[in-house]
């Protein structure tokens, strides 16, 4: 089985090669295609991924002009080859999780109906990078929420959903999963981590005013779309707000 890994990247000299090496740590769970899209990167993002690419084949950079996280995200879904079998996404401040391919891999060859594997989200602000997970001391809160690295995919799947709104500037991923699910997938539920999602002040969800602005036009286009769906209703399991409080605290 071959799984495609897509990761839009813009100024993350910091954090780009704990992503790298968390995905590579997973070469024995699947033949991996990671594509990383630099979003025109003024830092030494591009640099640092060559310099993994000697040694890594599995590794692909696309360098782009500056066009925003959706056209980012787009490039990676077009550059996805005829034999990629699983998707999924990480941001390059992100970490993917030691063993999470193994796991999530497993329920989607057992059962060739299930169409994707969508996991909890596990957020921190302070990283082991030897370990690539969080610190142990390190505040961490765990979720069910809107996180594309979340899920892993059946590529048949996402060629039915298309492409990410290249008219939004945030909110694109709760677009593209709202999506997702409107077609009726069937789907499994893991209590396992799918991504450590990294505290980032200088992330563009930081831009809390405009995040809310792209957040009410996902949810209107949604509303739109649901009119023509009878009787479709977002799942209740996939998405929860138990942990909405303790996120809140956390991010001020």
């Amino acid at each position: 089985m071959k799984v495609a890994v897509i990761i839009p990247a813009f100024n993350a000299e910091a954090t780009i090669a704990s992503a790298i090496k968390s995905l590579l740590r997973q070469r024995d769970a699947a033949q991996l295609d990671i594509i990383i899209i630099d979003d025109g990167s003024r830092d030494q993002t591009c640099k640092i991924v060559r310099e993994w690419m000697t040694s890594a084949p599995e590794i692909r950079l696309i360098e782009n002009s500056h066009g925003g996280i959706s056209k980012t995200r787009n490039a990676g879904l077009m550059a996805l080859g005829e034999d990629i079998d699983f998707v999924t996404f990480l941001d390059a401040d992100d970490i993917s999780p030691d063993g999470r391919f193994r796991r999530d891999i497993a329920v989607l060859e057992s059962d060739p109906a299930i169409d994707l594997v969508y996991a909890k989200v596990r957020f921190f602000d302070f990283e082991d990078q030897h370990a690539l997970a969080p610190r142990t001391d390190a505040n961490v809160v765990d979720g069910r929420v809107v996180q594309l690295g979340a899920g892993v995919f059946r590529r048949a799947l996402l060629d039915r959903v298309g492409l990410f709104d290249e008219t939004l500037v945030q909110s694109e991923d709760l677009d593209y999963l709202m999506r997702v699910f409107e077609l009726r997938p069937n789907y499994y539920i893991s209590d396992g981590i799918g991504v450590y999602y990294r505290k980032n002040h200088g992330g563009i969800t930081e831009q809390r005013k405009q995040a809310q602005h792209e957040f009410m036009r996902a949810l209107l286009r949604a509303r739109k779309r649901r009119s023509k769906l009878a009787g479709f209703e977002m799942p209740k399991d996939v998405f929860s707000s138990d942990h909405v409080a303790d996120l809140e605290r956390w991010m001020k």
